[in-house]
């Protein structure tokens, strides 16, 4: 463990002195949890403060602390593999936005960085508790638990717990433990799907009607299961305070009432807003990325949506928002969500304008642990191939939601075809012969933005460290509005090649501080905000003590960007991986309102060399000698 060993003291902190140092100021514990499930042992770790100040926590910390501490090539679901959970220097403050946590680890479905976010309540938790961040390594011999609580983290048997859904994963902790914030795996995640997610709060969101969320994507689930660690369970009764506490009430003041004024349509209709402009675009991925705009949208739209199904507006720790939805169906079924990912993947893509059946399999997805995204697509690749008649299982049929349900559990219990489907688009279609019809990029599939009418998310995906991913950059907005992102003046036209990778690149390095933070997304939506650079400096500085302007804020991001690169060509990465899918070069968008649209790929090649040279890498997308020492990571220029 090179950076744990060489930049931290190994400290072994007793409870008393840590109840005397129970209040925080200044943005960090200075204290990481590392957890040796092989040896059933934990340490405490105490990091100077440079190591904050250059990676600020959240993504940035988990970056650095993975790629020192793993060895190059390691198989993901190996006791090599690290699960780190951070939070950022914001955490635990009473701050709209301010409530998120970080998992990072090699992804089991790529073979390249991992990282998931999820909101709720346990970021909050994790800091209260008095960590920055917890590092998993190796792998126990039967299942377990970890309790996390005021400073100290235990170990405790789960055999119990194995086999169970999240939710009852977390009831049953409830009733062991009392209110605690919770993360789990279900079955999925037991049984090694490769795009397993960590579920969060599913029962506490129906015991308190409080919103919970979701580590997602690229297979964190996946990790969990094979360390055989069912579930983290935090309490923390610790204090974090800002620097200085009239300047953070001011500042929280006006982000509330910013966010009340700029986000007004999240808090009416949820994410599912989006869906009624993907759709009029022609940018909804629909009947597995055959069109752009979905028939069947009026049955399953936000309206709709909202007036039979969402019960409930629910709200992540300290948010006035509140775009979260509780939902029931029309038999009592309760849950959280849907999202617009899940709508998108498991409606518009899968072409089923069933709600009842979407939000059947949206439950069900979040009780076995899948991420929904990956879920839709590679149930919609397999309906593909059926109506191809490339595979026998000619029950799975676009529209059909019955199939769609059934599906899920099948997956998430590798049964049938859905042993193969559980590895992934891209590992599945290499089973089946059927590569060239696969829609993915890196390993992971795409989420609701169809690049072929979005020319900025087309760049924007190829590049993205972990695949084709939406929140790296959310490039889909000015690309959707059609402005840029910090410079509304200036338009974006969706449909050209020209002047997408300048904000591509900017977007990039503002989400990776923006998760590393860590902060909401839709607080940091690009042109409204209500949190831009120059407010994250604020809050930086607020949290931390530390000044820090907007420039040297855009040069860590690139920092941290420039890390995650050296991590990915370490573990294999080619500029061909930098690519998107056949499909979207050589089939037009068939129907929708983008109909005709697809990638040229000359001129997609051309935004992606400007790319490399705006980022000061080489032609083949590494970046050179120089532009490392420029950005203090002159210990990596040899490691890939």
């Amino acid at each position: 463990m090179k950076t744990l060993l060489l930049v931290c003291a190994l400290l072994e902190v007793s409870k008393e002195v840590l109840l005397m140092v129970g209040v925080r100021r200044g943005g960090y514990w200075n204290k990481i949890g590392l957890v040796n499930l092989s040896s059933k042992s934990v340490k405490y770790l105490e990091f100077n403060e440079p190591l904050y100040e250059k990676y600020i926590g959240g993504v940035g910390l988990g970056a650095k602390l993975l790629i020192d501490n793993t060895s190059p090539r390691i198989e993901p679901l190996s006791s090599e593999n690290l699960l780190i959970f951070s939070i950022g220097p914001v955490e635990g403050l009473v701050l709209p936005s301010a409530a998120r946590m970080a998992a990072v680890f090699k992804s089991p479905l790529t073979g390249f960085f991992g990282e998931s976010l999820c909101g709720g309540y346990i970021g909050t938790e994790l800091a209260r508790a008095g960590f920055d961040a917890l590092v998993v390594k190796g792998v126990s011999t039967d299942p377990v638990y970890l309790i996390v609580e005021d400073g100290r983290v235990e170990i405790r048997s789960a055999s119990h717990l194995w086999g169970l859904d999240t939710y009852t994963t977390e009831k049953e902790l409830w009733s062991e433990l009392g209110e605690v914030m919770t993360a789990s795996i279900g079955p999925a995640g037991e049984n090694l799907v490769r795009f397993a997610c960590i579920v969060h709060g599913l029962y506490m969101h129906e015991k308190k009607k409080l919103r919970g969320g979701f580590f997602g994507r690229t297979g964190a689930g996946a990790v969990m299961g094979s360390k055989k660690l069912k579930a983290i369970a935090i309490r923390g009764n610790y204090k974090i305070e800002p620097i200085d506490d009239g300047k953070f009430i001011e500042f929280r003041d006006r982000v509330v009432r910013l966010a009340r004024e700029k986000l007004q349509t999240l808090t009416k209709y949820g994410t599912s807003a989006i869906m009624a402009l993907t759709n009029s675009t022609g940018s909804l991925p629909t009947r597995y990325y055959e069109g752009g705009s979905f028939p069947g949208y009026e049955e399953m739209g936000p309206e709709t949506f909202n007036k039979l199904y969402v019960k409930k507006r629910i709200t992540c720790f300290a948010c006035p928002v509140a775009c979260g939805r509780h939902s029931e169906t029309s038999d009592g079924l309760e849950m959280e969500g849907p999202e617009y990912e899940t709508l998108f993947a498991l409606g518009p893509l899968t072409y089923i304008d069933e709600l009842e059946a979407i939000l059947r399999a949206n439950d069900l997805a979040n009780r076995l642990g899948l991420d929904t995204i990956t879920t839709g697509n590679v149930i919609a690749f397999a309906m593909y191939l059926a109506e191809k008649k490339l595979i026998k299982e000619e029950w799975l049929r676009f529209g059909d939601g019955e199939a769609l349900v059934k599906a899920v559990e099948m997956i998430a219990y590798r049964r049938g075809l859905g042993d193969i489907l559980a590895e992934g688009v891209k590992r599945a279609s290499e089973k089946l012969a059927a590569s060239e019809y696969a829609v993915h990029v890196k390993g992971l599939e795409f989420p609701g933005y169809e690049p072929r009418a979005l020319k900025g998310v087309a760049l924007a995906y190829a590049v993205s460290a972990r695949g084709a991913c939406h929140l790296r950059h959310v490039a889909y907005r000015p690309n959707l509005v059609g402005a840029h992102p910090f410079n509304p003046e200036i338009k974006v036209d969706r449909l050209s090649y020209d002047g997408h990778v300048e904000y591509v690149a900017e977007l990039e390095d503002f989400h990776v501080i923006v998760d590393s933070m860590i902060l909401c997304k839709f607080y940091c939506l690009p042109i409204i905000g209500p949190l831009l650079w120059r407010e994250l400096s604020e809050i930086y500085y607020l949290a931390t003590g530390k000044s820090i302007n907007p420039a040297e804020l855009r040069r860590k991001g690139e920092i941290i960007n420039n890390l995650i690169r050296v991590y990915n060509l370490r573990e294999g990465l080619k500029k061909d991986d930098d690519m998107l899918p056949p499909r979207m070069y050589s089939e037009p968008l068939k129907f929708g309102a983008s109909q005709g649209q697809n990638i040229d790929p000359e001129r997609f090649m051309k935004m992606l060399d400007e790319y490399y040279r705006l980022r000061g890498w080489s032609d083949q997308g590494k970046p050179l000698p120089k532009k490392l020492e420029e950005l203090g990571l002159k210990e990596y220029i040899y490691s890939f």
